[in-house]
């Protein structure tokens, strides 16, 4: 069975319209791939968003930005332009360099040295500009740039240029001025007005800059459209409700990912083009001095002009324009397939009745799909508008043109009073918070012992939405303090689970993980592919943990918010649990006093499942050891084992067999160790010795003893697969100042290695 490849996706702000409608056009190609997709969905590099400006911690959201590996993803994908498009290219080149050794590519800007996929500015810009010059004879035209480190500002300021003086406009440097692709753009529009008397026009190189003109344009008394004529770029959602609604162009980013995604295969396996773009189309609205759309611009766009018998081009013209080219959703495809053939029956028949008849059939199926989650209202009020507009052209018979109106004055009047609207995502928001807050209520009244009730934090996600939900915690207090190069440890905690298994905080010696692995771990099961999203948990500096979610891109509204109102809980929880232990500080010393040296310390010790110790018994143990005098100047070993593939065993042959596993695993090293070394299971599948030899010690005779042991045990166990395990084992001499947990992480650094060394010999199919 091949195996399912892993998508990363690096986005900006998650709740960004444009971002999360490429998130989505990715998600749609990861289904159609048969791929995971891993959404890190951080913030901005460079100069910040104004809608950040002053928010001091912002950058803790770019620290999922360091969590992507070589062994989490086999490709990623950056909206470069979105993410640094307030960024020099200094900037930009250590941001990529920054990411793992896999296929990258920058989408939404180019790079030199990567692969892009970026948007055909000049098809719509230009459309955009021929319009306002030759329907509305506009010749004094200002521009608003983007940053000039930016490639879409650059080239769209170059498109700008060179169709001006196509149309013989001379190009005037004063008509000209810079933004930052953001709606703070008053004081950049303010100086364009007050170096140009009288402007025709305004165009804007993204929607979002259009905003904060109509704010100038509106302190000066200039209507758009009447006054002065105005056109964006992008088509943002709000585009449609400004007031009068911008004319813009539209730019897919859904279209753009879903193009580029599909393409993963190839860029992996390096047969893809270095570079691809995606066409843009012009959106005619108010601004620009019309009244209504472009019908001729929309006979052209659906190639309705003429209809030859057999010729699927309309279809498929019609099925693009809905779609955005990214989805080709066979049930709308279908139903919407059926309704044209019906219309073109209606243009050639004299008679429409039946035509009419299978036309609002096929209409009642389409309105059933889920058309509006993947197209707009207004292009399907635009589509059918266009169809009736050209079927009444092109009919000479008066009787005929009223049934033509009546029949689509039905199909109006169901776009309108179906309950087609989605429910918006503020309320869906205001639901989760309901959820959320409820369950994050129930954490602070949960009576009864000390430890933390974490499965409650995650109540009622699964009812909005969420496949699964993980809650990792890092251990000990972490901080970011906004370095550039932050990574996050190498470890990291499992404290709860909502899946459909329910709600449930782990044991504490199943929690430990790579923090590498939170996409993919015994925990997460199931053979299905999956959409998984990351949420960094922090308040101020203090970095708690990551959410991650499995859940559709469609249902990810407000996440960073909700992931902000856990990370307040958890610091809630924190420093009551900080205050309970200050009061428990001096029971808690007799207790330990009492229990030393006695049967009850040596039960609490235990992992119940091997009879080793559990982490808590081999570090107090084994600190003890490097602590003990007579040990001073000494050679010893800490020998750090995982056992490999866990995760398969348990998903192919049960739990019972997982556990077998485990604790072969742990008589192979009381086997090859001495009765006098300290052996532990540190959490899950991983083990830890700690051997003071006194003399210099052979590594590699110790790893060939690991795996004779082993062989043998195989070789007695007669399972249908092989129990096996990978080591590092790191040397050093014992002094008063060894602190054992550097000595620790200096033996899982080499069993990392050792681990990558394997992966790297073996096939994988």
């Amino acid at each position: 069975m091949k195996r399912r490849i892993n998508i990363g996706f690096v986005i900006d702000d998650i709740d960004n319209y444009f971002s999360n409608q490429a998130a989505i056009g990715a998600e749609e190609a990861a289904k159609a791939l048969d791929a995971n997709l891993i959404v890190f969905p951080g913030h901005y590099i460079g100069k910040t968003d104004s809608k950040y400006v002053n928010k001091k911690f912002e950058y803790q959201y770019n620290a999922v930005f360091s969590l992507p590996t070589e062994r989490n993803v086999d490709i990623i994908y950056i909206l470069q332009g979105m993410i640094c498009s307030r960024a020099d290219l200094e900037t930009q080149r250590t941001f990529l360099k920054s990411m793992p050794n896999v296929p990258i590519v920058c989408l939404f800007s180019d790079f030199e040295g990567y692969h892009s996929v970026t948007f055909n500015n000049k098809s719509g810009l230009s459309s955009m500009l021929d319009h306002i010059i030759e329907k509305h004879n506009a010749k004094d035209i200002g521009y608003v740039s983007g940053p000039e480190t930016n490639r879409d500002a650059r080239e769209r300021l170059d498109i700008y240029r060179n169709v001006l003086k196509e149309k013989g406009i001379a190009y005037d440097a004063r008509k000209v001025v810079y933004g930052d692709f953001t709606m703070n753009s008053e004081d950049a529009v303010n100086e364009l007005l007050d170096q140009n008397d009288h402007l025709d026009a305004i165009v804007f190189a993204n929607d979002c800059m259009a905003v904060g003109g109509y704010s100038a344009l509106s302190k000066r008394g200039l209507i758009p459209g009447k006054d002065i004529l105005v056109g964006g770029f992008d088509d943002d959602a709000f585009a449609i409700s400004m007031e009068p609604p911008l004319t813009t162009v539209e730019a897919s980013s859904a279209a753009l990912a879903f193009k580029a995604v599909l393409n993963a295969e190839n860029y992996i396996n390096g047969t893809a083009l270095q570079d691809m773009t995606v066409d843009t189309h012009l959106v005619q609205r108010n601004s620009c001095g019309c009244e209504n759309f472009d019908v001729e611009s929309m006979y052209e766009r659906l190639k309705l002009n003429g209809i030859p018998e057999g010729d699927d081009s309309f279809i498929k013209a019609v099925l693009d324009f809905l779609l955005k080219e990214y989805n080709e959703d066979e049930l709308i495809s279908s139903t919407m397939t059926s309704f044209l053939v019906a219309y073109k029956d209606l243009l050639n028949s004299e008679d429409i009745g039946p035509s009419a008849e299978r036309m609002t059939d096929s209409f009642s199926e389409f309105l059933k799909t889920d058309i509006f989650e993947r197209s707009t209202r207004e292009k399907c009020f635009n589509l059918f508008q266009t169809l009736q507009t050209y079927a009444i052209d092109i009919t000479s018979s008066d009787s005929k043109r009223v049934q033509i109106f009546e029949t689509f004055a039905h199909f109006f009047r169901r776009l309108t009073f179906s309950g087609i609207f989605p429910v918006s995502a503020s309320g869906k928001n205001t639901r989760m918070r309901g959820f959320i807050n409820r369950s994050m209520g129930e954490v602070f009244l949960v009576e009864g012992g000390k430890d933390i009730p974490y499965e409650h934090l995650l109540g009622g996600f699964n009812g909005m939405g969420m496949e699964r939900t993980f809650l990792y915690l890092f251990q000990g207090n972490i901080k970011n303090q906004g370095s550039f190069n932050w990574m996050p440890p190498t470890s990291i905690l499992l404290k709860a689970i909502n899946d459909k298994d329910g709600l449930r905080t782990l044991p504490d010696e199943q929690q430990l993980l790579r923090t590498e692995s939170i996409f993919d771990n015994e925990y997460i099961t199931g053979d299905d592919r999956r959409t998984m999203i990351v949420s960094p948990l922090f308040v101020g500096e203090d970095f708690y943990g990551l959410l991650v979610n499995e859940v559709k891109m469609t249902d990810t509204f407000s996440l960073s918010s909700l992931a902000s109102q856990l990370s307040v809980t958890l610091r809630s929880l924190f420093m009551i649990e900080e205050q309970n232990k200050v009061k428990q500080a001096l029971q808690n010393s007799l207790e330990r006093f009492i229990r030393d040296n006695t049967k009850l310390e040596e039960i609490a010790q235990k992992d119940e499942l091997t009879g080793l110790y559990n982490r808590r018994g081999f570090i107090t143990n084994a600190e003890k050891a490097i602590s003990d005098p007579a040990n001073q100047g000494k050679i010893a070993i800490i020998c750090y084992a995982d056992l490999d593939n866990l995760k398969v065993v348990n998903d192919k042959f049960g739990h019972d067999d997982g556990d077998f596993a485990l604790k072969t695993i742990a008589q192979v090293l009381q086997e090859s160790f001495r009765d006098s070394d300290i052996i532990g299971r540190f959490g899950g599948d991983e083990f830890i010795a700690l051997a003071i030899t006194g003399a210099d010690c052979d590594i590699e005779a110790m790893k060939n003893r690991i795996e004779k042991v082993t062989k043998r045990y195989n070789k007695f166990a007669a399972k249908p697969y092989n129990i096996e395990m990978s080591t590092g084992i790191y040397k050093f001499r014992v002094t008063g100042n060894v602190d054992l947990y550097d000595m620790i992480n200096s033996a899982d650094v080499l069993l990392y290695q050792e681990k990558l060394r394997k992966k790297a010999g073996r096939d994988i199919t």
